[in-house]
């Protein structure tokens, strides 16, 4: 039976990398492993259970792996495998990524400072913002690459991106890692990096960037450096954007928002492989395209606060703002109680109501009420009122919430009997459109609302009032 030579060079290539793979261990630890023994043989069985299941197939491979080349003998793509001293691994990373090698008294690391971006940022006109730090305080941007995915023990940053405002121009730093036994030097460095009374700045770093690297600077005994604040920008994502993005991944943000585009990038969850391939003899060059990826990274923390600043900041900038995302900051400045804020935010959101834009008439829902809410009652009449004119549910409720003014305040009976009229009509008109279940519950309140209404007004002596058609 004739062999398949092609089927065969796969095999004989998956064992060769098996082996270098294992030789690679040998020499990193310094002696032959009993493990290592044991790893390579449950290695080598698995390369031969996966193979074809041809008799002939397999007797090849067994009597080329026993006359073949020494073990360990390397294939091109690992010719450095045996580099595992930590001086040469860093110099090597520091060639693939343009860097300087630095040695310390815990290790080496790679430095990588890169040109100055233009990015200017009014820092006084970014802290009137709800959730910013003062105009004094230095901002930190930082984004990690890791090992891993997961944020268990195991997993380490073998790649930190910083930046930082000097005047007009935000600088940028990288700080790789070369060998994971020199931890300690990359730590060192980035809290050397740290300016004291910084205000960190991350994307999702809240809950895995900063913890991540808190938890390797106290497994390597070590104080995370003091910061004074962390302002994670996801979140201020979602709540001010995420309502017209189709998802609050950064790359989203900078298509959808920031309307950049990315040369041809390196997927997330390849970059711990291309760290892993590194470590195990592998080329460097990949390294440099997850820098890349990262220094991007952080150039985009910068832009978005400077998007958010030019765009959202107090003044007249707001009028250019889409009616939904100055609801959305409308709230952040009612959650922090700066009402008059939260009200000249819902002003401007809430322009004609000519129903092609359902956020318009959102905004003139929670102006009204936030007018109530700061005693305010004859604009938030007025509000409401001109919210009575809307297409859809929320005219309905704008009738209902004018029944509440005619009764409680007004002590106009009637009057607020013809409000419900005009709730009821709005509703029918209303079905078929908008949300269901909002409409159902407000039918459910407008008769018992009604209900009430027309025993006061039996009790009242207006008993024909209830049968008068609405105004």
């Amino acid at each position: 039976m004739t062999v398949d030579g092609a089927r065969l060079d796969r095999h004989l290539e998956s064992l060769r990398r098996e082996r270098s793979a294992a030789l690679g261990r040998v020499e990193r630890q310094g002696e032959t492993d009993p493990d290592i023994r044991r790893d390579r043989a449950v290695a080598l069985g698995r390369v031969e259970r996966q193979g074809e299941p041809d008799p002939d197939i397999r007797r090849a491979i067994a009597a080329i792996v026993a006359a073949g080349e020494p073990f360990g003998t390397p294939q091109p793509v690992w010719a450095d495998a045996g580099t595992v001293d930590p001086a040469s691994l860093a110099r090597r990373l520091a060639d693939a990524v343009d860097g300087d090698a630095v040695e310390t008294t815990h290790g080496w690391y790679v430095r990588r400072e890169l040109r100055p971006v233009y990015l200017p940022i009014d820092r006084a006109r970014l802290a009137t913002l709800p959730g910013m730090p003062g105009p004094a305080t230095p901002l930190f941007c930082l984004d990690t690459e890791t090992t891993g995915l997961g944020s268990a023990a195991g997993t380490v940053a073998f790649l930190i991106g910083i930046g930082w405002w000097q005047g007009d121009r935000m600088r940028l730093v990288q700080l790789l890692l070369p060998d994971l036994s020199e931890e300690g030097a990359l730590l060192d460095a980035l809290a050397a990096e740290v300016p004291a009374g910084a205000c960190l700045v991350t994307y999702n770093g809240r809950s895995f960037d900063w913890p991540l690297l808190e938890t390797r600077f106290r497994m390597g005994r070590r104080l995370p450096p003091a910061i004074d604040g962390h302002l994670d920008l996801l979140l201020l994502v979602r709540r001010l954007f995420r309502h017209r993005l189709p998802d609050a991944r950064l790359q989203t943000v900078e298509r959808h928002l920031l309307r950049r585009h990315r040369a041809p990038d390196i997927p997330s969850w390849e970059i711990p492989a291309a760290y892993h391939s590194f470590l195990r003899g592998g080329s460097a060059a990949p390294i440099r395209v997850v820098a890349r990826h990262n220094v991007e990274d952080v150039v985009t923390l910068g832009r978005i606060l400077a998007h958010i600043e030019r765009g959202y900041g107090e003044g007249e900038v707001r009028r250019w703002a889409p009616a939904g995302d100055l609801v959305r900051l409308a709230r952040l400045f009612r959650h922090e109680a700066r009402f008059d804020e939260a009200v000249a935010c819902l002003e401007i959101a809430s322009g004609p109501l000519d129903g092609a834009d359902p956020e318009v008439a959102l905004a003139t829902m929670e102006l009204a009420r936030l007018l109530r809410r700061c005693g305010r009652d004859a604009e938030a009449g007025v509000a409401w009122s001109r919210l009575a004119t809307a297409p859809g549910p929320l005219a309905g409720m704008a009738w209902i919430e004018l029944s509440k003014e005619r009764e409680h305040r007004q002590r106009d009976l009637a009057g607020a009997w013809a409000a419900t009229d005009q709730a009821l009509l709005a509703l029918y008109r209303s079905r078929g459109h908008g949300n269901a279940m909002q409409r159902r519950a407000l039918e459910a309140d407008l008769a018992r609302r009604r209900a009430r209404l027309a025993r006061r007004l039996e009790r009242a002596g207006f008993g024909g009032a209830t049968h008068q058609p609405a105004p």
